[in-house]
């Protein structure tokens, strides 16, 4: 049902109603009236006539991601807005987004096209339950906005802290099985995540695991790729820190196996490109972690330093690890020999 309250009634951080005398939200104690944060939209600014703009989520290299309010369906959706760190920038006392020079327009025309086509690859999959749900996509202020359902719940980060700073192996395979199931399928529509990690994982509230942030995803059947990258430490592959090197459904491969070793060492597995020059990479069990040889050795296939070295596809990887075989789910492709 429509919402038809006047905007500036309602508490941008519960979306209740606000005490008219006090200004103040009588569900979460939250005021009304607290000033936007700096860079990002003015609180309470209304986005293709039905969502009303709350506080920032989060900020990437690529954008910032605002808790909103979908006066349509009287709901809450997240809304990513497309804002290069480093290159855009808002024009004063309004909500466009001003890029500084002609080299930096040009770059970001070329990132926001990119942008766009992942969006509708997105919108095209969006039926799929292991990765946030994309309600719409519009463009606006200069840029493009992307509208998610929000996910009530925690990272993986979060819950490994929460659980000692390592998991149990089976814990790991029953929270891990989810996402490897969704990069399966997100790779047979010729998507490639490319940012894998805890931090990336979200557990919702009713325990399903979803896959988030799809800021620097890739169309690898279509070389649509983007010409930056997100180098996260110890779980960026090494193709990643060459400009040009070829990319696949090996580059999530890697990310994924560093994230498992995460869940069950604690710590991330050292920088790729250190490991090119001198590889430290200390197997789990050398570590005290209980683990089967057999799935040991798949992990560790996985982590290689060089994609001809991973599994071509994820489905090799989900049969070793788990002793499974998904039928009709294997991605055809081979990385690159070097």
């Amino acid at each position: 049902m429509q919402d038809t309250r006047e905007i500036h009634s309602i508490c941008m951080n519960c979306f209740a109603t606000l005490d008219p005398r006090t200004r103040v939200c009588p569900r979460c104690g939250k005021r009304g009236d607290d000033p936007s944060p700096a860079g990002a939209l003015p609180l309470r600014t209304t986005l293709s006539g039905r969502y009303v703009v709350g506080a920032p989520l989060g900020r990437g290299g690529f954008g910032i991601t605002y808790k909103a309010y979908d006066t349509y369906t009287s709901s809450c959706v997240a809304i990513k807005e497309f804002f290069p760190k480093g290159y855009t920038n808002r024009l004063p006392n309004t909500c466009a987004v001003q890029v500084g020079n002609a080299e930096n327009a040009k770059i970001f025309n070329y990132w926001l096209t990119a942008f766009i086509q992942e969006a509708k690859v997105l919108t095209n999959i969006k039926h799929m339950d292991g990765i946030v749900s994309i309600l719409d996509f519009f463009l606006t202020n200069n840029t493009a906005y992307i509208v998610m359902e929000f996910l009530n719940g925690m990272s993986l980060h979060r819950f490994i802290n929460g659980r000692g700073g390592r998991l149990h192996l089976t814990e790991t395979l029953n929270i891990m099985r989810s996402v490897i199931e969704t990069l399966l399928r997100l790779h047979q529509h010729g998507v490639i995540h490319k940012d894998i990690s805890p931090e990336n994982i979200q557990i919702v509230d009713n325990r399903k695991i979803k896959l988030i942030d799809f800021g620097a995803a890739s169309i690898y059947t279509q070389n649509v790729q983007k010409p930056f990258f997100v180098l996260k430490k110890g779980y960026s592959p090494l193709e990643l820190y060459t400009q040009g090197s070829k990319q696949g459904p090996w580059t999530d491969i890697y990310e994924l196996g560093a994230t498992i070793y995460t869940c069950l060492v604690g710590n991330p597995p050292p920088e790729a490109n250190e490991r090119r020059i001198n590889d430290k990479l200390v197997p789990p069990s050398a570590l005290g972690v209980k683990i089967q040889p057999v799935r040991e050795k798949s992990l560790l296939k996985a982590m290689a330093i060089y994609p001809k070295d991973r599994y071509s596809n994820i489905a090799e990887f989900q049969q070793m690890f788990y002793g499974e075989f998904m039928p009709n789910t294997t991605v055809h492709t081979k990385p690159p020999n070097s």
